[in-house]
């Protein structure tokens, strides 16, 4: 198979998957749950109206609480699942109303075919929806009612008082009227998880969350795409298979280590100075970053508390996610925005004038959009910035909890980033037609997509439709940090293995090519897995079904042919200098099979998906692909780039062995230990009791539940212990032994390096 015409294969992937994924979200705007203009009783008297629902969005986000909790199974696994529970909560109202009116007595003094009859009833209260489009008006029922009041008295109470079992402080939200206008949002997500859509008979969630007192249980729609997603990755893996061994994929001549050699003693250009004390930004914020997350897991057990007390009622849930999350995406981010400075100049072969002026002011930007978004997401939460959370707190989105004008400022600074590398190697670009450069016309439409796609989050806003907004989202959390993500890692990987010496440019561009087509196919439409429940049609639930299967299958690629070459190197007795950046892209790969591929397949079929949707699998997956897989690529490319950047004399060998033992072994004990065990329960008790049951406090309260849950002590020291600080010694005590500076501005690379690439 050609490289022309594997490149084609990229390009139409890519055209092809966008327009499916776009042309869904132009049909989905016309079958979006409604927000009644009006909500009234029988009698035609208004209760509230749509502006009340949706300041109730505006406090849910505001405060930070999908970092708390979860509404329509999105947001943090620990704290409450507001929709599920205000669902539960409202249906024992209706129960309870609804048996005083038939039997004169509570619901639970019934005898059995009483309460059966009155199961039936709520049912049907529920089920029946009595919107009326023409009139925008949403009547409910009296039995309705007694629920509501029931619910929203609930979350009154809880967020003034605060509900220590879910880790919520008193007074997390700060006056009567934001506490009930959050009630009527948390209804609104209930009706629409429990009502029939018009002419349908599923709900405008698609039946979930699961909660046989309402009677959803999973549709037919659910049950059988999930046929169609085995189907999928049986028929892909088998073609994989057939098209790698067909066409030697995965073959072809090494280019030699000679390069690799080279690279530890060539003198750094002013712009690999600079980018440097990148790096060392980076290894704090990743320290930072996994300290929350133990805080997070010691919260899980012990929600609302801290052996530090101040600690605990300083920081709540809400803020350490917020900082976990936000802290792993910029110190990822900073990372390949740091390799890839590294990298231009020698890709390039010349050092651009002022490029070094460039890369400074490109630190300064970075260091102030990390700072004032963090201060801005707890002065949000915390409840300090009035009208201006949205711009300037917490705007909040899981992922995206930073500002919107954060937001704006980091694209503008991934902007800066892309024209800061492109000026290093466009010169290479325009001057050479050979398969290296094509190479590199890969990586940097890679990089173009990078920024691209982070752009797509600023295409809602305050008071956008929970639907379109969170579709737009998850076009960042899943397409940017999971398919433009992994296409920017098969696009560096492919330039470090010819770097490394470890394959030649045109087995490298073969094989990206390839992942990229199968990538772009599977998770871009993939991406439509997430909208199984999020008050979308029931096509998503097809595309996601039948292409999320799939995206296991374009995982070992590149790196296996790394191993291949490793093997040969070390049979020669060559002691090859970029042994650990290979070991971490190594690591990268298998996280991307297991976390990603593994436990990601694990939980994207439909009617698995429906029970586990919200639960510690989620949280399983998430870790493993994410920490695992970018977290460990990342540390690969600043191992690479600071085996280039600090004299060869000061490599240590020892300590990074270490970490990366530390990194990987802890990660493994959390994931299999701790997540995955606590994930498998939480699935049982879903299918069993309901969603409401396995989200509860007194699930985590289980004496097995509980216990893995304080083992989890073990992996989080691990990782912080014998991972990330032995790491962060290694980076800033060989700070001060950097190569000197000796390659000045418009100076050929090249010429230093010895060898033309």
């Amino acid at each position: 198979m050609s490289l022309s015409t594997l490149k084609w294969a990229a390009i139409l992937s890519f055209i092809v998957a966008m327009v499916v994924l776009l042309g869904g979200g132009v049909a989905m705007k016309d079958q979006l749950p409604p927000y009644p203009g009006k909500v009234v009783d029988t009698n035609g008297k208004q209760l509230f109206t749509k502006a009340d629902i949706l300041a109730g969005q505006d406090i849910y986000q505001r405060y930070g609480l999908m970092d708390h909790g979860a509404v329509w199974g999105h947001g943090s696994q620990r704290g409450p699942e507001f929709s599920a529970a205000t669902l539960h909560l409202m249906a024992q109202g209706v129960q309870n109303y609804l048996a005083f009116q038939e039997y004169g007595k509570p619901y639970d003094k019934l005898d059995d075919i009483g309460k059966a009859i009155i199961d039936v009833k709520t049912k049907k209260e529920f089920k029946t929806n009595r919107y009326d489009s023409a009139k925008d008006t949403l009547t409910l029922t009296a039995a309705q009612i007694k629920g509501l009041e029931r619910a929203q008295k609930y979350w009154e109470k809880t967020f003034k008082e605060g509900e220590k079992r879910y880790g919520i402080l008193p007074n997390t939200i700060l006056t009567e009227q934001q506490r009930q206008q959050i009630a009527r949002f948390f209804f609104w997500t209930a009706w629409v998880a429990s009502t029939l859509r018009p002419g349908k008979d599923y709900t405008y969630t698609n039946n979930w969350p699961s909660d046989r007192l309402i009677g959803n249980v999973a549709s037919t729609e659910t049950y059988f795409w999930s046929i169609g997603g085995v189907l999928a990755l049986l028929v892909v893996l088998g073609l994989f298979v057939y098209w790698i061994h067909r066409y030697g994929i995965w073959y072809g001549e090494a280019k030699g280590a000679a390069l690799a050699d080279k690279l530890i003693d060539l003198p750094l250009t002013p712009s690999q100075l600079k980018a440097a004390k990148f790096f060392v930004v980076v290894i704090l914020l990743f320290l930072v970053q996994t300290s929350f997350g133990g805080l997070l897991a010691h919260y899980t057990v012990h929600p609302a508390s801290f052996f530090l007390p101040f600690i605990a009622k300083l920081i709540p849930y809400s803020w350490a996610k917020s900082w976990h999350l936000q802290l792993m995406v910029f110190w990822i981010a900073t990372t390949w925005v740091a390799s890839a400075i590294y990298l231009a100049p020698i890709i390039g072969g010349r050092e651009p004038h002022k490029q070094g002026l460039l890369v400074q002011l490109l630190f300064g930007a970075i260091l102030l959009v990390a700072v004032g978004s963090l201060t801005g997401e707890v002065l949000g939460i915390k409840g300090l910035l009035g009208n201006m959370w949205f711009w300037f707190g917490h705007q909040g989105w899981e992922f995206l909890e930073l500002g919107r004008l954060w937001q704006i400022m980091l694209f503008l600074g991934l902007i800066f980033w892309l024209l800061i590398v492109y000026r290093a190697v466009g010169t290479h670009l325009k001057s050479h037609k050979d398969e290296f450069s094509a190479l590199i016309w890969f990586y940097v439409f890679s990089a173009v997509l990078v920024v691209a796609f982070f752009g797509f989050g600023l295409f809602y806003g305050r008071g956008s439709h929970l639907t379109m907004a969170d579709y737009w989202r998850w076009f960042v959390v899943h397409l940017w940090v999971e398919s433009i993500f992994e296409f920017f890692g098969i696009a560096v990987i492919a330039v470090l293995m010819v770097a490394m010496g470890l394959a030649t440019a045109t087995a490298a561009l073969r094989v990206a090519y390839f992942t990229a087509a199968i990538t772009f196919l599977s998770g871009i439409i993939g991406t439509a897995h997430h909208y199984f429940w999020y008050g979308g049609p029931s096509f998503w639930v097809g595309w996601g079904a039948i292409f999320s299967s799939m995206e296991p299958v374009p995982l070992m690629t590149l790196v296996v042919r790394g191993l291949m070459e490793y093997r040969d190197i070390r049979k020669a007795g060559y002691e090859f200098p970029y042994k650990w950046p290979l070991f971490f892209l190594v690591a990268s790969s298998f996280w991307n099979f297991w976390g990603a591929g593994v436990f990601g397949f694990l939980i994207n079929l439909p009617i698995i998906n429906y029970y586990e949707h919200g639960t510690y699998l989620t949280m399983n997956h998430g870790h493993a692909a994410m920490f695992g897989t970018y977290g460990m690529l990342s540390v690969a490319l600043l191992l690479f780039s600071w085996r280039g950047l600090v004299e060869k004399a000061h490599w240590k060998d020892g300590i990074l062995k270490l970490s990366f033992w530390g990194l990987n072994g802890g990660l493994f004990l959390m994931t299999m230990g701790t997540l995955l065990p606590i994930g498998a329960m939480q699935v049982w008790t879903s299918f069993k009791n309901g969603l409401w049951v396995a989200r509860s406090a007194s699930f985590f309260e289980r004496g097995a539940v509980s216990i893995i849950g304080n083992l989890r002590v073990i992996p989080d020291v691990i990782i912080i212990v014998l991972g990330v600080i032995p790491l962060a010694y290694f980076l800033l005590t060989t700070y001060p032994k950097l190569k000197a500076i000796e390659i000045k501005e418009g100076e050929s690379v090249w010429e230093r390096l010895g060898i033309e690439l």
